[in-house]
């Protein structure tokens, strides 16, 4: 295996792994290896089916089903779709989807571990994804400032983030909102496997930080997720077909940008891997 660095603080590309056939427990646990490290694990050239790609994503861990479920419209749930193509008048994937800085799944209580992006079709110009290094974005805070934040908690509520970016389409179903409750995590966090420390903040989901007057809570939540996404920490993938995106929720923040949606298709599958532990 070949590693190429992405950037300075976030990702590698690994060169000489096909992600359709099976590997090795040895090739598994130097993937987590990698992916604990770089946070980011790029896989160009991939050939999957369906079925290959839940397989690959099941080597990181159990697979968890996205509760807009309208977007499930392969023949394996566990892949999410993003797209803006419609078929028989209806929509295959969510489109305009993660427009704005987030970890997914930070609004369980177990958020997720991670997730496996696989492009599909792209257009040729813009739909680029970005990613923050949350563990650079918590190193390079002043002192005074980690020392203030350090035991501080937010609440990350989905259907407030989903009122801001989808206040045009249906609302959630009563049994969506039952399953998606406001959760209150801490705003730096502690890797689980590596015990380094990173911000776990962002955009529209983070909803407040507790214990603070609004107006303050709103200045400081712009002030670090400002500081997160500085050039400094941020790499910016810009799509190929058959790429196979690798990331740690746990530990960066990413966000998709625009693209023109009306001259070109966009169809891109995403299998998220289940969480074990709560923040903390």
């Amino acid at each position: 295996m070949e590693i190429r660095e992405l950037s300075p603080v976030i990702g590698v590309e690994l060169l000489g792994v096909d992600a359709s056939a099976p590997i090795s427990d040895a090739e598994v646990a130097r993937l987590r290896d990698l992916l604990n490290t770089h946070s980011v694990l790029l896989l160009r050239n991939q050939s999957l089916t369906e079925a290959q790609h839940v397989a690959f994503s099941r080597y990181f861990g159990d697979l968890q089903i996205h509760v807009l479920t309208q977007y499930l419209t392969t023949a394996h749930p566990e892949i999410y779709v993003l797209s803006n193509v419609k078929e028989a008048g209806r929509s295959i994937g969510n489109h305009k989807e993660g427009w704005n800085w987030h970890s997914d799944w930070s609004y369980l209580e177990i958020p997720c571990f991670g997730s496996v992006l696989y492009a599909r079709e792209c257009p040729p110009e813009g739909a680029d994804t970005l990613f923050a290094s949350m563990h650079a974005a918590w190193e390079a805070l002043d002192p005074e400032l980690q020392a203030r934040i350090r035991d501080m908690t937010a609440v990350h509520s989905y259907s407030g983030y989903y009122n801001k970016a989808f206040g045009d389409r249906e609302p959630l179903s009563a049994a969506q909102i039952a399953a998606t409750p406001d959760v209150v995590h801490p705003v730096v966090r502690t890797h689980p496997e590596t015990g380094r420390l990173s911000l776990y903040v962002g955009e529209d989901i983070v909803k407040e930080i507790q214990g603070l007057p609004a107006d303050e809570s709103a200045a400081l939540l712009h002030a670090l997720n400002s500081h997160a996404i500085s050039d400094a920490f941020v790499y910016r993938h810009t799509w190929q077909e058959g790429d196979l995106l690798i990331w740690d929720n746990r530990c960066t923040m990413h966000k998709a940008t625009p693209y023109d949606d009306v001259k070109y298709r966009r169809i891109m599958h995403r299998a998220t891997i289940k969480g074990t532990d709560r923040p903390v």
